[in-house]
């Protein structure tokens, strides 16, 4: 039993992985992955997407009376924006990190 067993074994694993002919070269890929052209589209346009739609709630709310749903809304808004500014930016997460440790006394040598 253990014979037939490591024939299947065998037969399977040849099938599924065929060893390549040796004069067949196999490439991999050069270039590297990233995310940097998907952050910079974000960047360029669903921000600016976000931007027209909280104006025109702004603006509706703005005309139906209704100020304190602006002010939400608008508020939560720039906050989101805000966040995905700082999300964005190595930079900007840097400082506001160390800013939030300075106003618990720990001072972080850059």
């Amino acid at each position: 039993m253990l014979a037939i067993a490591s024939t299947v074994i065998d037969l399977s694993h040849t099938a599924v992985h065929p060893s390549p002919a040796p004069d067949i070269a196999t490439l991999a890929q050069e270039t590297d992955i990233n995310t940097g052209g998907l952050q910079q589209w974000i960047k360029d346009n669903i921000v600016f997407t976000i931007l027209i739609v909280l104006a025109c709630v702004v603006l509706t709310g703005g005309l139906r009376g209704n100020l304190s749903k602006v002010f939400t809304v608008g508020g939560l808004g720039l906050v989101g924006l805000a966040y995905v500014g700082i999300a964005s930016s190595e930079s900007a997460a840097t400082g506001i990190g160390n800013w939030v440790l300075g106003l618990f006394g720990i001072n972080v040598a850059a």
